[in-house]
């Protein structure tokens, strides 16, 4: 990938990441004005993206579509998911004493995240042929 290229993808992986992390921000928001509990948004945007950046990588669009990965690959789906706010809120769930759901919550994201990959790359796979 030449220069150009490469600054090429870099811009776009930039702006991926900020639509991804303006979705991840309205799902937080949104969870927040339906009463649901903040972590559940960031299960769901974090199982999302593993899922999503699964099939990117099945489908090897990031030897097909260097350009059009970096937008959608570590751009969108790196920027909607979050393992910091995931470690905040594992966090407060430690200091409040909720072992039961943070133990539930790291394992759903966790085990969840790598089963939503794998099923997303068989898909890519499946795809691409």
């Amino acid at each position: 990938m030449g220069l150009l290229n490469s600054l090429t993808a870099l811009c776009l992986a930039g702006l991926g990441g900020s639509v991804g992390a303006l979705l991840r921000y309205g799902a937080s928001k949104r969870a927040v004005a339906r009463r649901a509990k903040p972590h559940a948004a960031t299960l769901t945007v974090n199982l999302a993206g593993s899922f999503f950046i699964g099939i990117l990588a099945g489908a090897e669009w990031k030897a097909v579509r260097p350009e059009l990965y970096a937008l959608l690959g570590p751009g969108v789906m790196g920027g909607l998911t979050t393992y910091s706010t995931l470690n905040v809120q594992k966090a407060t769930m430690k200091a409040e004493g909720r072992y039961r759901t943070l133990a539930k919550y790291a394992a759903a994201t966790y085990l969840g995240g790598w089963l939503a990959f794998a099923l997303g790359w068989i898909i890519g796979k499946a795809a691409n042929g």
